[in-house]
């Protein structure tokens, strides 16, 4: 018996991020399979009514904090920790996200079992600030040295750890997240597809949040490049402290170039399974859990070459060097994208559920 408090999760589910995605699809398996142990999350987020304060199982609880940019994680996390060691008492703290992690030797300090999980090396996001990105800096360090083990979500995260913290290497170990929906079952196809002027295998897909890392700017560049389109391009995604960023990006909005806004669930499926190719030119990632929704749906897909999007074992002809607008343009304007599907890394990707996933975290927790 023992209680886990979780915290980097603004709340779940359904809340656009991909800590939060985590969240949502790992700690209901998490709790299915250890009912002995009691699970919190605290969120950023106040609940309207009760039903807001539970969750599969989890008991969400909010704990307020202060709306300034670049500071709301690292306060609301102080917060979360101090609450924890007057209220809840946990046994183990599961900070998600290196932000969080600054907070390590503290949870340490209260006598908390404390894992990290490294989704993402954030400070080389260009939003990020002198003093915000000193933080997430320090937050990585603070994690590596201090937490009893640090997850890291993919093999290119933890092998980048054991270069730059061997120090303290045998605390690092990778656990991959599982594709986030379910395909399996039937899809109503009409009211999202009617509702942007879509037809199946009439648009090319790209998904994630709306900030210049994702270069969803380069991937308009090269479809405005393209002199009769044949397919549209359609944009799934929010952006968030990232106004400018996305003023800029939908002054592209047109028939062609549709934004559509933040979808999740059986709306998003239905624009994974119809979609006649996913793109992804990322520059930077931890994991991505897009690309293993795109491959969980069984469409081709084609992804910019980072080593994260190694990891998914696709061909060589589904990669494009960082930023080649060229290449991606040669991509878009293709009739046949039946190339860029491959049934290994379907079947790959099919392997790595959340429940695997909970099964690993399972057995890290009890060897705490």
């Amino acid at each position: 018996m023992g209680t886990v408090c979780i915290i980097g999760a603004r709340n779940v589910p359904n809340f656009i991020g991909g800590i939060e995605t985590v969240c949502a699809q790992l700690y209901p398996q998490l709790k299915g399979i250890t009912p002995e142990y009691s699970y919190t999350l605290f969120t950023r987020v106040k609940p309207i009514n009760k039903a807001d304060q539970q969750y599969a199982g989890l008991t969400l609880k909010y704990i307020p904090t202060i709306d300034i940019s670049g500071m709301e994680t690292l306060l609301h996390t102080l917060f979360a920790i101090i609450y924890a060691r007057l209220f809840v008492h946990p046994q183990i703290m599961h900070l998600h996200g290196i932000g969080p992690g600054f907070f390590a030797p503290l949870s340490r300090l209260f006598g908390f079992k404390t894992v990290v999980t490294h989704h993402a090396v954030d400070y080389e996001r260009p939003k990020w600030g002198r003093l915000g990105r000193a933080f997430l800096i320090q937050g990585e360090r603070n994690a590596c040295r201090y937490a009893h083990r640090v997850i890291c979500v993919s093999q290119a995260l933890k092998n980048d750890l054991d270069k730059r913290f061997a120090k303290n290497s045998q605390r690092y170990v990778t656990i991959r997240n599982g594709g986030s929906l379910d395909f399996t079952q039937h899809l109503d196809e009409r009211n999202i597809l009617a509702e942007f002027s879509l037809t199946s295998a009439g648009y090319i897909l790209a998904v994630g949040r709306l900030e210049q890392t994702k270069a969803f700017h380069e991937l308009i560049a090269a479809y405005l490049q393209i002199e009769q389109p044949v397919k549209k391009l359609v944009i799934c995604g929010v952006g968030i402290h990232a106004e400018q960023y996305v003023k800029d990006l939908t002054k592209n909005a047109s028939e062609n170039i549709i934004f559509a806004g933040f979808q999740s669930g059986e709306r998003l499926k239905t624009l994974y399974a119809n979609a006649a190719l996913f793109m992804h030119p990322s520059h930077m990632e931890g994991f991505c859990l897009v690309v293993s929704e795109a491959l969980s749906a069984g469409v081709p897909i084609a992804l910019s070459d980072i080593p994260p999007h190694r990891e998914f074992k696709l061909p060589e002809q589904c990669f494009f060097n960082i930023g080649d607008i060229a290449a991606m343009k040669d991509i878009l304007q293709q009739d046949d994208f039946s190339a860029y599907q491959s049934p290994q890394a379907f079947e790959h990707q099919s392997l790595n559920t959340w429940l695997v996933s909970a099964e690993k975290h399972k057995a890290l927790y009890q060897a705490l």
